[in-house]
């Protein structure tokens, strides 16, 4: 119980400064298919996201269909706009009264890990943390630029790996540029035009004279990288060594 609540605090705080970085800064899914990847200690092994065989059975962990509900919610688009904005009432949380950070995202649990969600009008952001690692992908706009980000360690198997390059595509379909790419990160900065507001005839200052500009946009990517994201928590990765035949020893 302590390891588990102390994986959720984890990624609770990294749920919200990745928001907070990025606030200060400039349908079903398919199951993932075998691939190689580099372990952290170097060596080649194979890394599986679905069961090897047949004869695996994986640990049963009810998610409810409110549970189910609430994911299928979080992986349709929000209105991004700097004319939104969302307050978040907090409920206390026993274990970490003093943590005011802990209310922030929604959480809910799946079958492999816990899944977090942050809406903020002004930036979007869902997070898939398992026992040893964590996903994120978030949008959020900083005064006309829509900056996309997606970090996964899981890069470099075949299902990420073609993923990261459909988040390219899409990038560029947008017009957009690929601000970062490395081996677990790779962002897509967007530029997006105004929608002029309303003058506020209210007030006859000149103040209220100046056009207030209206920079909202909407993600058509993000029920395709948002459910990516959440497919580490629904499935248990199974790292098995790779069998080298006697002659190439």
């Amino acid at each position: 119980m302590k390891t588990i609540t102390k994986t959720i605090t984890t990624a609770v705080s990294i749920a919200a400064t990745a928001l907070t970085f990025i606030a200060c800064s400039s349908g079903s899914s398919v199951a993932p298919e075998t691939s190689v990847a580099q372990t952290s200690s170097g060596s080649n092994a194979q890394i599986r996201l679905t069961p090897s065989d047949s004869t695996y059975t994986p640990p049963v962990i009810a998610v409810s269909a409110e549970t189910e509900e609430t994911l299928e919610s979080w992986l349709k688009s929000n209105p991004i706009s700097n004319m939104i904005h969302v307050d978040y009432y907090c409920d206390e949380n026993p274990d970490f009264p003093d943590n005011p950070h802990w209310c922030l995202p929604g959480k809910i649990q799946l079958e492999s890990g816990t899944v977090l969600s942050l809406y903020s009008g002004t930036a979007n952001a869902i997070l898939c943390a398992a026992d040893q690692d964590t996903i994120l992908y978030s949008v959020h706009l900083h005064n006309n630029i829509i900056s996309k980000k997606w970090s996964n360690p899981f890069f470099g198997i075949d299902f990420y790996s073609d993923a990261k390059d459909e988040f390219k595509r899409s990038c560029k379909a947008e017009n957009g540029d690929i601000t970062e790419d490395t081996e677990h990160k790779i962002a897509c900065d967007i530029k997006i035009m105004p929608i002029q507001s309303p003058i506020d005839s209210s007030n006859q200052s000149p103040r209220y004279l100046l056009p207030h500009l209206s920079y909202n946009y909407e993600d058509p990517s993000w029920t395709n990288f948002a459910t990516k994201t959440v497919e580490r928590c629904r499935i248990r990765p199974q790292i098995e060594p790779i069998w080298v035949p006697e002659d190439e020893k």
